[in-house]
């Protein structure tokens, strides 16, 4: 049984009717600045823009703002509503997604002047500072846990669901994506690539290189697994992508993958993925990883994130700051040793030859 939402638990009839028609009207856009191509937004995104901004007016309406229409929004019911967040203590990534959904609709109503600069209502950006870099390593071997040994198990208890861990750790694919995916479609350009293009985030699409034995095994029982049907995707044939999920994350609880648990969750595969890619390009540890050690200078760094990120989908080196740590916020050697980038012969052996101090870093 689905639970009554608060808008219609506390908005009137006539004002959700409003708020709907111009929700449903707009909410199809993508109000990105920085695309050069307009595209539509995502369902997800429209699902998630339209609960908001019916949060935000039920929200209003317990402040004690009863407005006539969706239209009648003010800079008052902005800040009352953005001082409530803050009272409430929501995390600033929280308050800015909200912040976003509002100044979508402000757009829409053609108020767009009327919304500030965010830190205007906080009293000052340092309130709503987002973490763009990781604190802690959350990729399975930093949490103690023999992924071989645990991908083993799980094809013991479903062959399938081993292949999707495997595809999640040494292809740095998302849940959704490893159960969408089509193996022969994936590789049809060519055996040194994968290419990623269902079930991805935000629809985008990338290339993920092929270049141990282990990956080009990995793709192979993939396609044994989905058989000669060349656009059969991963997930168990008998059930829709939602049905899919579900009985993925049950396996994964039945095995203990859950911060409950073991202290981790599927998606830190792909951080412990994107963390090699790092270190592949770079010639040292991610900076997670606390080693102390530094790439030979900045700009090495910045290529390694950079690559790291057209991996992951991201298409921004800030992004990789979110799997691999930041080397700014590192403690810095007192000296730092020479290190020389590995030539593109060493690259392709570097995961073998990576010296003991890096053993869980492995591609296999």
């Amino acid at each position: 049984m689905s639970r009554t939402s608060l808008a219609d638990q506390l908005l009137p009839k006539r004002f959700r009717d409003e708020l709907d028609r111009i929700i449903n009207h707009n909410n199809q856009k993508n109000h990105s600045r920085l695309r050069d191509i307009p595209r539509d937004s995502s369902r997800k995104t429209r699902r998630e823009r339209r609960g908001n901004l019916r949060l935000i007016f039920a929200q209003l309406r317990q402040l004690g703002y009863r407005l006539e229409s969706p239209t009648h929004l003010k800079p008052k019911h902005v800040q009352a509503v953005f001082t409530h967040w803050m009272e409430k203590g929501l995390a600033a990534k929280s308050i800015h997604g909200l912040f976003s959904n509002l100044r979508s609709f402000c757009r829409w109503i053609d108020k767009e002047g009327m919304i500030e600069d965010i830190g205007v209502y906080a009293g000052g950006r340092e309130h709503l500072v987002r973490k763009t870099a990781a604190t802690e390593d959350l990729s399975w071997e930093a949490q103690g846990i023999d992924v071989d040994k645990f991908i083993q198990n799980a094809g013991q208890l479903d062959p399938r669901l081993a292949a999707l861990l495997q595809l999640q750790r040494y292809f740095g694919l998302r849940a959704k994506e490893s159960l969408e995916l089509r193996p022969w479609r994936a590789t049809a350009l060519g055996q040194d690539h994968l290419y990623i293009t269902d079930g991805t985030k935000g629809g985008k699409h990338r290339m993920i290189p092929i270049r141990t034995e282990r990956q080009r095994e990995i793709v192979d029982r993939a396609k044994e697994i989905v058989g000669k049907q060349l656009n059969a995707q991963m997930r168990w044939p008998d059930k829709t992508w939602r049905q899919a999920q579900s009985h993925f994350y049950y396996l994964m609880g039945q095995l203990g993958a859950t911060r409950e648990e073991l202290g981790v969750t599927a998606h830190g595969l792909r951080h412990g993925f994107l963390q090699d890619e790092y270190a592949y390009y770079a010639g040292v540890a991610a900076p997670i990883k606390n080693h102390g050690i530094l790439p030979t200078d900045r700009l090495e760094h910045k290529k390694a994130m950079l690559a790291v990120s057209l991996e992951a989908g991201h298409y921004r080196e800030s992004a990789t700051g979110m799997y691999c740590g930041s080397v700014g916020h590192q403690l810095r050697p007192k000296s730092v040793p020479s290190i020389t980038a590995p030539s593109l012969n060493d690259k392709e052996n570097i995961n073998e030859e990576r010296s003991s101090d890096y053993p869980d870093q492995a591609h296999g």
